[in-house]
């Protein structure tokens, strides 16, 4: 099966209607900040979209993203490779679906002034969000030995410090 580029922006309540499903890509170059946090420009994004409606007449789009990417380990700085997979389950906010009926099964979304969605702006928040918080290799990949690290200035001898209010008390003594 080919794969075809997602869309940029969808009607959700149509699309769930139609029950439209999507096998794509997304091209990577348009994730701009995604690229940010990367030292090698992202490849395109696989993805799946389904829209569909559930038992309770709920509209909404379940899918899948994942990508291969490039970051910098944050301990020695060299590039390594994460693997990005998210999956998130949207439900548009309508006159009829309001965010305070919505079971919590589903991340609610508002629609933009035309009734769309951005589908590509929401695969890139979803892998955003997948990013780990911290990227490091495994210790025994990682070229910089953790037990060997240390950050900032160390002193050897505890000295005495001044006293910020020693001016106060002089002026006190006046």
């Amino acid at each position: 099966m080919q794969k075809v580029r997602i869309p940029i922006s969808v009607d959700p309540v149509k699309s769930a209607g139609k029950q439209l499903s999507y096998v794509g890509l997304v091209p990577g170059n348009a994730m701009q900040r995604l690229q940010e946090l990367l030292v090698e420009p992202c490849a395109d994004v696989d993805a799946e979209l389904e829209f569909a409606e559930d038992a309770q007449d709920i509209k909404h789009v379940k899918g899948h993203a994942a990508v291969n990417v490039t970051v910098a380990c944050e301990r020695c700085g060299e590039p390594m490779a994460v693997e990005l997979t998210s999956d998130f389950v949207y439900a548009p906010v309508t006159k009829r679906q309001t965010a305070t009926d919505m079971p919590s099964d589903y991340e609610p979304i508002e629609l933009d002034e035309l009734g769309e969605i951005q589908l590509h702006r929401i695969i890139e928040d979803e892998l955003i969000l997948a990013m780990p918080v911290v990227v490091k290799h495994d210790e025994r990949e990682c070229r910089v030995d953790s037990n060997a690290m240390q950050w900032g200035d160390v002193e050897d001898t505890p000295g005495e410090k001044e006293n910020p209010f020693a001016v106060l008390q002089e002026l006190k003594r006046k």
